[in-house]
């Protein structure tokens, strides 16, 4: 009988303790920011971004931008030198905050981008880095004051600390199909308090030379869980163990 208590005993803590889990907060964010009607600088059409999409499943964030200069990275113009793709900015602190995230497109990138073999547009899951920054790049810094670059922040400076891995990838959909082609971002948020405590997230993206920069706020919600069945279970077995015992003491100090 004694086994069988301390068995029931571990039943109650293990339910209460799932149960805390089962609850806990999600993190989830989904928003469109529309960019159609943004004027473009320059006169090509190729750096028009459409628009950008925040997304989460879990703690996993994608950002897909719809940009006409998908096909266009690593450029040359004359004035401005190589144009390329900017980093994703973040702020965790959400709108009128400076940029205190951004997802860095490391892979293959040096410096002054001159070595373009690991960004080709058909090349899948190239890896990028989430990191904490103190300080950012604008167009202007990367280019050069002399150049002819619109103004606007587009680089990540100064990382703080290691980061987190991450992917970016890029689709080319066609020059007869209709669609945008678009770059995108994921990466994971788990652990990374700032995220998590966020109730806004503010997100900026553009190419080097910034003749368009997206940029807007994205709600972060936190839905309850729904309890599991097996732990919805476990807890019932623990209800019922604590009515069980209650009434034998009631009985026992009746009698």
């Amino acid at each position: 009988m004694t086994l069988i208590k301390s068995v029931f005993k571990i039943l109650v803590v293990t339910a209460f303790l799932s149960s805390a889990n089962a609850v806990a907060a999600d993190f989830l964010v989904n928003t469109t920011i529309d960019d159609s009607g943004d004027k473009v600088n320059g006169s090509e059409s190729i750096y028009g971004i459409d628009s950008m999409n925040i997304s989460s499943v879990g703690d996993l964030i994608t950002v897909d931008i719809y940009t006409n200069f998908v096909n266009s990275n690593n450029r040359y113009d004359a004035n401005d030198g190589r144009i390329v793709f900017g980093d994703l900015l973040i702020s965790t602190q959400g709108a009128n905050s400076p940029f205190d995230y951004a997802f860095v497109l490391s892979d293959g990138r040096e410096s002054n981008y001159s070595n373009n073999s690991k960004w080709n547009t058909k090349e899948k899951n190239k890896q990028g880095t989430l990191t904490e920054i103190s300080s950012t790049i604008t167009s202007k810094d990367y280019h050069g004051a002399d150049s002819y670059t619109s103004s606007g922040e587009v680089m990540a400076g100064t990382a703080v600390g290691n980061g987190t891995e991450g992917d970016w990838s890029t689709t080319n959909y066609g020059r007869y199909t209709g669609l945008t082609d678009k770059i995108s971002f994921s990466f994971n948020v788990n652990g990374i308090d700032a995220f998590q405590n966020a109730s806004q997230l503010a997100f900026s993206w553009g190419m080097s030379c910034a003749n368009d920069i997206v940029s807007g706020i994205a709600n972060v919600t936190n839905p309850i869980k729904v309890p599991e069945p097996a732990t919805a279970l476990l807890m019932l077995l623990a209800l019922g163990f604590m009515v069980s015992r209650r009434n034998k003491k009631s009985s026992y100090f009746s009698a």
